[in-house]
């Protein structure tokens, strides 16, 4: 019995880690050229149909910068669209070679 409680144990260990090395960084989806930076402040998927994984890190990530967004936009004294679009200038300006970006037209191009 406890042999077998312990190879449960275990195999749940090894499902628990292979699921959390699998999870997609923004980093990696960007240097996959699967999401890209907007001129809103936002992140965006290039392709026009990203899968669940690329969905939910996108959704994750936006979630987080537009409370930040509204944070700072308040001590500011500015609206939160005002300061979501210089949070994107900056994005921009400091974007690697060859990440994606998209322009207000809506149009995505590699830096």
């Amino acid at each position: 019995m406890n042999k077998l409680l312990s190879m449960i144990a275990a195999s749940l260990l090894l499902i628990s880690f292979s699921s959390f090395s699998a999870a997609l960084t923004m980093d990696q989806a960007k240097a996959q050229g699967l999401i890209g930076e907007t001129s809103n402040g936002y992140l965006g998927s290039v392709a026009a149909s990203p899968n669940a994984a690329v969905g939910a890190l996108i959704n994750s990530i936006n979630n987080q910068r537009k409370a930040a967004f509204k944070t700072k936009a308040a001590k500011a004294g500015v609206s939160l669209d005002v300061m979501s679009k210089r949070v994107a200038q900056r994005l921009f300006q400091k974007a690697a070679k060859g990440a994606y970006l998209k322009s207000p037209a809506g149009k995505w191009y590699k830096k």
